[in-house]
This record gives structure tokens, C-alpha cells and sequence, in this order.
């Protein structure tokens, strides 16, 4: 068995535990550069092997910025009880009751982690309950189904060993929580009840990569946009994007209240809302076509009045160049969820000198506060009021002289030492507990696993 590191300065892991694209990666990208700059000991991103091809681009620009990194590729080795049960055993590991069918750790053909002193995850979305065999972290964007229950099969509620019951465990059982918002983090103590200590960063917005991106010439993304004047309308499949609302309150700014502006979404997947897709672009993306909700949308989109529907362009997912020039010649951008962390989308479209308007929810109001950016805020039930907001956000003025600097003053390069410092802490009070017992770094005990 590989020896639990005891001290500070042990190896630290960063994990990506899913092929995520987007804002995730650039999550973890600025994760990793922040924490390359900070700890005392060697750094780890991992990341599924699988998908290490699709992210080598961002990969190679993380390295360049942490020297000294190791990346490593990995896989899920699923648990059956009596494995899981041994291995913690194996480990020090105390747990109070098993509860699950199938557990799982992180596998590297290796040490399989068990090098390092901490993992640290950049999502609490791990399929089954993870067998902590090193004391690990979580960052914990939002706890949707608080609030947007059918983000998830009403039947999956009954099953313990369902989704959303497992992203809750993991929480639960973490020894560090990682949050961004006031609401996120009392959401992981009072809705997942976080049994470690909750660390809050204040944004992961790397501002100097995307106003490079922002000044840079692309004519391929010039391309993309329509010949109108237009507002972005950032969003993605999942249904607390509220897209059926927004629609619907799209038809109402345009054919009641005379809007002027066409429309261009972006976002992951967000292409596959347009019903006149061609077959070849939706190649390998057929599970995704056929989602219930994404399917529910396209609909929404082919029942629009074609004087409405002509006026909306769905461009997916695009590079962050082009993503940058759409925010900057955008008129305003629009943000409608029903919950959520709140967006960054629109702290970077005020860097870019474009206000926004978006739907009333305490993560957004935590944000315009924070920032300055002077956002006109709307009820995402209200199709009318949305519509009003739209309308309004043709004649808003451009945000604040000093967003800019407020977004550099809470940027990550501005992070000071708590995510370090209780990653030390976690991993200093692991080692004490097994030096005073003389044997393999006991943890604190997990109830519920």
C-alpha cells in the first residue's frame, strides 16, 4: 500500500471528474494556476483519459503556466460494497453505516492517487459515492435541485442510489467544501450538510486570457453574426436555463412590443434547439438531440411565428474568441434562469462594455453587488416582464466606468491563501491523527456512506 503523505507539502491532486467543456475547464485551469503559484508540493491535474485529446489545447496552456505540473489521465473503477468496505479498511477509513450499491475511486494506473495528500474535485457531480481514500475537497457550483427539482426523473428522488442523492453524499462526506456564492455556500451546510468547513472564492474569471481574446481579429467569428443589431442569449440544454419562458417572452418583446433586435444563442448544445440543423452537424450528438427537454425546445422553436423564428440564430458552443466578439458587439446580454450560481457571462460581458438584464435570484443579486455592474433584473415566471426587460435592455446604458477595475480587484489572480491554507489544515490534521495512533492516517468518521 502507498504510505498516506504526512506533511504540508504532499502531492496535491486536482481532478476533473467528468468531460466537461466550457467554463468548467476554465474552472479548472485557473484551479490549477492559482494553486501551481501557492502550495508547497508537487501539483497533479488529472483528468479522464478518455478525454485528455478533446482539452489538449487547454491543457498545454495550463502546463506553460505551472512548469512543475504532472498531468495525469484517469478512469472510474467502480466498487461493488465488499471491495469498497476493504479498501477503506486498507486506508484508516471509519464509516459508521453502508448504504449504497456501488461505490467507485479514482483509478491511474498507478498509484491511483494514492500518492498525494488531497484530492481536491472541481465538481461534486461524481456518479456513485466516492470511496475517500485521501482526505478530498469539492467545488460546488450550485445545489440545483433544491430549487429546479425536475433537472432530474422524478423517479430517481426514490432511489438512494440515484444521482442527486449521491451528489448530496459527496458533499456531505467531503472534507473541504469550495463554493462561490453566500447562497451556494450556506446551501452545502443547510441542503447537503457539509460536515467539513465551506471556503468561498470569489469568482474564477481569468481577465487578462479574455480581453486578449476580446481585441483579437477573427474574422470566422465575425461570420457568425447576424448583419442586425442584435442581444446574446447565453444558456444551455438543462431546463433551469428556463428556455420555454424565454421564448416565449422573445414573441412577446418582438411581435407586441415592436423589440428591434435579433437574437443569437450560444452555449453548449444550444445549436441543437435549431430545427433546421443539418443532419451533418448534429453527427455523434444524436443522445442529445433526443433529449425530452432539448427535443420540448426545438418544438417551442418550430411553433414560433416564422417572422419570430427567423430572427434567432443558435450557434452552440463556440470558441472563447468568438464567444468574446459576440458578448462585445452584442447590444446587451440576456441571462434567464430560474436558479442558478449566477453567471460570469455577464461580469465578462461588462469587461467588454456590454450591460445586461437578467432574471432575480439571489446568486445574480450577490454579483451586480460585488461588481458594480448596474444589471436590470426581471422575473423569470413573468413571460411579460422578461419581455419588458428585453425591450429595456435595448436603450440601457453601458455598465459602470469602474466595473473593470472591480472585476481585476476579484478575479482569481487576486485570491488570497484560504483554499491553501485549508488544504494544509486538512492534510496536517489527517497525518497528526495517524502519527499519535502509530498507524495508517485515520479520518474523521463518515457516518453515512
Amino acid at each position: 500500500m502507498t504510505s498516506p503523505p504526512t506533511t504540508v507539502g504532499a502531492r496535491l491532486a486536482v481532478l476533473l471528474p467528468h468531460a466537461y467543456l466550457g467554463g468548467t475547464i476554465r474552472l479548472l485551469q485557473n484551479l490549477v494556476r492559482h494553486l501551481a503559484g501557492r502550495w508547497p508540493g508537487p501539483l497533479v491535474l488529472a483528468v479522464p483519459a478518455d478525454h485528455r485529446p478533446a482539452i489538449a489545447a487547454e491543457l498545454e496552456a495550463v502546463r506553460r503556466d505551472a512548469p512543475g505540473l504532472e498531468i495525469r489521465g484517469f478512469r472510474w473503477r467502480p466498487l461493488e460494497p465488499d471491495e469498497a468496505r476493504a479498501l477503506a479498511a486498507e486506508a484508516g477509513l471509519d464509516v459508521g453505516r453502508w448504504i449504497s450499491g456501488r461505490y467507485q475511486v479514482p483509478a491511474d494506473g498507478g498509484a491511483d492517487f494514492r500518492d498525494c495528500g488531497f484530492w481536491l474535485f472541481v465538481s461534486d457531480r461524481l456518479e456513485y459515492p466516492l470511496v475517500p481514500l485521501r482526505p478530498y475537497g469539492v467545488f460546488v457550483t450550485d445545489h440545483l435541485q433544491r430549487y429546479v427539482p425536475e433537472i432530474f426523473d422524478a423517479t430517481a428522488y426514490a432511489d438512494p442510489d440515484s444521482a442527486p442523492w449521491n451528489f448530496l453524499r459527496n458533499v456531505r462526506n467531503a472534507d473541504l467544501v469550495v463554493a462561490t456564492s453566500r447562497d451556494t455556500a450556506a446551501d452545502a451546510i443547510g441542503y447537503a450538510g457539509a460536515r467539513g468547513p465551506v471556503v468561498r472564492l470569489p469568482t474564477t474569471l481569468d481577465v487578462d486570457h479574455f480581453t486578449r481574446l476580446a481585441e483579437a481579429a477573427d474574422a470566422d467569428a465575425d461570420a457568425m453574426l447576424p448583419a442586425m443589431p442584435f442581444f446574446a442569449w447565453v444558456t444551455n440544454p438543462s431546463p433551469h436555463k428556463n428556455q420555454l419562458r424565454m421564448l416565449r417572452a422573445i414573441d412577446r418583446y418582438l411581435r407586441e412590443l415592436g423589440g428591434t433586435l435579433d437574437i443569437v444563442a450560444t452555449g453548449v448544445w444550444t445549436d441543437l434547439f435549431d430545427p433546421d440543423l443539418p443532419a451533418e452537424r448534429r453527427a455523434g450528438r444524436e443522445p442529445q438531440w433526443n433529449t425530452p427537454h432539448v427535443r420540448e425546445v426545438r418544438e417551442a422553436v418550430a411553433a414560433l411565428d416564422p417572422t419570430v423564428r427567423r430572427r434567432i440564430r443558435f450557434l452552440g458552443a463556440v470558441p472563447d474568441d468568438a464567444y468574446a466578439r459576440v458578448l462585445r458587439s452584442a447590444r446587451f446580454l440576456a441571462h434567464n434562469v430560474i436558479a442558478d450560481n449566477g453567471t460570469f457571462s455577464a461580469v465578462e460581458a461588462a469587461l467588454l462594455g456590454t450591460p445586461s438584464v437578467s432574471s432575480d435570484y439571489p446568486q445574480m443579486r450577490e454579483i451586480d453587488e460585488a461588481f458594480g455592474l448596474g444589471l436590470r433584473f426581471f422575473d423569470p415566471f413573468d413571460e411579460r416582464a422578461t419581455a419588458e426587460a428585453l425591450l429595456a435592455g435595448e436603450s440601457l446604458p453601458p455598465p459602470p466606468d469602474d466595473v473593470g477595475r472591480r472585476i481585476r480587484d476579484l478575479s482569481w489572480r487576486a485570491w488570497d491563501e484560504s483554499l491553501v491554507e485549508a488544504i494544509g489544515a486538512v492534510i496536517a490534521q489527517d497525518a497528526r491523527v495517524g502519527q499519535a495512533e502509530s498507524r495508517p492516517a485515520s479520518r474523521a468518521r463518515i457516518a453515512c456512506l
